[in-house]
């Protein structure tokens, strides 16, 4: 989850600069995360996109996709769960354009079907994610 990269960062980077790029980084994510790119988050900081991926990377332990990926994933789970939303929308409302790239995703990060998934943890209160 997005707060365990939090903690990671706060522990493994004494940089304050570097600690406030990645804590931004992470907000920006977890606020944005249907239309985020790293385009777009080099503009708001300023920063070329070497630069910002080398320091998130080194910071959280995870490159700027596989970030956005787990909490799209992660934003997935929590709708296939708590809602009764068709897995097409879920896909679209948490930004991806292509459902079969979402399904080869999910499969290889949850080792399941979406389908499948929502049946096994429908109004489970823990889902493990």
């Amino acid at each position: 989850m997005i707060t365990d990269s939090v903690q990671y960062v706060e522990m493994c980077v004494p940089n304050q600069y570097e600690n406030m790029i990645s804590m931004t980084t992470l907000d920006y994510i977890e606020q944005k995360y249907r239309t985020a790119t790293l385009t777009e988050l080099c503009e708001k900081l300023h920063l070329s996109m070497h630069v910002l991926s080398k320091m998130i990377k080194k910071s959280t332990g995870f490159n700027f996709k596989e970030l956005l990926q787990r909490k799209r994933l992660n934003k997935s789970v929590e709708l296939m769960c708590d809602t009764d939303l068709p897995i097409s929308d879920i896909i679209a409302a948490v930004g991806y354009e292509n459902n079969s790239y979402f399904h080869r995703v999910f499969k290889e990060r949850y080792h399941m079907t979406p389908r499948v998934f929502r049946e096994k943890n429908k109004q489970r209160t823990q889902v493990r994610l």
